[in-house]
């Protein structure tokens, strides 16, 4: 045992807890390609593939607080990567085993929509390599198609609204492997299986996507992925580009080699870092200096990490290659010192309108952001009352911050 760390193993529902100081870790053991989180259900979504037994071929629900998988929701032949739209309404997923996308729908739990991608007359049919739901649109997607078997496997990047394709897209060969909406009308990708190395800035209108420009070897390994935030583009080797203008380096976080996420509520960068002998350890960094804040070694499950979310307040999950995902709870900020101490009352909510919020500890003042960090300007907290009667559908985060000094997050529904 290290010194400092305090190990306490426990049988949770046939899942085992482990404590490092403040972080605790749960482990679910199911084989699974991808997750994605939902706010409202409050439900991880993995893509479950047939290895997995007879529940296999599926979407697996897990609940972050349980840490059990509740349910399995057939979905296809070998689930893979996965999309789930801004207000949580439909999830979409891409297959190896066959060459379409199903839309699940979130609120029925039932697999809907399924639709083909078509096939080039050489390389023959297109599967998913990434998926990404346009912002505020939950019925638009943009996809970066591959082939199976042949180099490079690039067959364009393409629109569909559920399942029409508008007609531009981008050219095959080389272009975006990975992609990420920056908005409703552009998209930023990355080539990741040859030298050129180009982040790609694309527009995407209503005949569909295309090219506006590139700029090669800002990036420079095979099989990166990214992703996106305010302007930013940050990698899974630790590079940080800035995109405000021509794409350059502005940084580096030290020492990752894995998926990456954003956590919104405490503006950190976190990584499930592996090495080449599978070793796990979850960083968390800060996003203006690019210093470490704080390193969790993960001994219960080993490497390749596929992907990482966060999954509600404090609260992180990643899948690992020895069919395990992996839920880490920090109390630290899951329980904050002032929330303990401090009642804050949210009524109604969901809202139409007018959401009224009280507290405690006086209010100095209120943030409210979307699901992708961006402030929602002019809305004015007057007699402790908000108005978010403009505001489109779906899940807003609410920063609270009061006069002593103290804040905390919480979650408002606007139907």
């Amino acid at each position: 045992m290290r010194k400092g760390i305090i190990v306490v193993v426990i049988l949770f529902f046939g899942n085992t807890l482990i404590t490092f100081g403040q972080l605790q870790v749960y482990t679910v053991n199911v084989a699974t390609n991808d997750l994605v989180y939902d706010a409202i259900t409050n439900r991880i979504y993995a893509s479950v593939p047939s290895s997995n037994g007879s529940n296999g071929n599926s979407i697996g629900v897990i609940n972050p607080d349980t840490y059990l998988l509740e349910n399995t929701i057939f979905i296809g032949s070998e689930p893979t990567v996965m999309a789930i739209s801004d207000n949580g309404q439909y999830i979409y997923s891409g297959f190896s085993g066959s060459s379409t996308v199903r839309i699940f729908d979130v609120s029925n739990q039932t697999a809907g929509i399924q639709f083909s991608l078509g096939n080039d007359v050489s390389t023959g049919p297109y599967y998913v390599e990434d998926i990404e739901v346009m912002p505020g649109q939950p019925t638009t997607i943009a996809i970066s198609r591959k082939n199976s078997g042949f180099s490079p496997r690039h067959e364009g990047v393409v629109i569909y609204d559920y399942n029409v394709m508008r007609p531009t897209e981008t050219p095959g060969h080389t272009g975006s492997n990975r992609i990420e909406f920056t908005s409703h009308d552009s998209l930023i990708g990355y080539n990741n299986e040859t030298t050129e190395y180009g982040i790609r800035k694309l527009s995407v209108d209503t005949n569909g996507v295309s090219n506006v420009s590139v700029t090669q070897s800002v990036l420079s390994n095979f099989n990166l992925d990214f992703i996106y935030r305010n302007n930013y583009m940050y990698s899974t080797d630790g590079v940080v580009v800035d995109l405000t203008a021509v794409p350059f380096v502005i940084g580096q976080f030290s020492n990752v080699n894995g998926p990456v996420v954003y956590d919104e509520n405490y503006n950190k960068i976190c990584y499930a870092s592996y090495d080449f002998s599978g070793n796990i350890t979850f960083k968390r960094f800060n996003p203006n200096t690019f210093l470490v804040t704080d390193v969790f070694p993960i001994t219960q499950g080993s490497g390749p990490v596929k992907s990482l979310i966060t999954c509600g307040d404090g609260c992180y999950a990643f899948n690992t290659d020895d069919d395990k995902v992996i839920i880490l709870k920090d109390l630290a900020l899951s329980l904050p010192g002032s929330v303990l101490t401090n009642k804050i009352r949210i009524y109604p909510n969901p809202t139409s309108d007018f959401v009224n919020i009280r507290s405690d500890i006086e209010i100095k003042e209120i943030e409210i952001s979307d699901l992708n960090g961006r402030v929602v300007d002019d809305i004015s907290f007057v007699r402790n009352q908000l108005d978010l009667g403009k505001l489109a559908q779906g899940l807003y985060l609410a920063k609270i911050v009061h006069l002593d000094g103290s804040n905390s997050i919480e979650k408002i529904i606007k139907n």
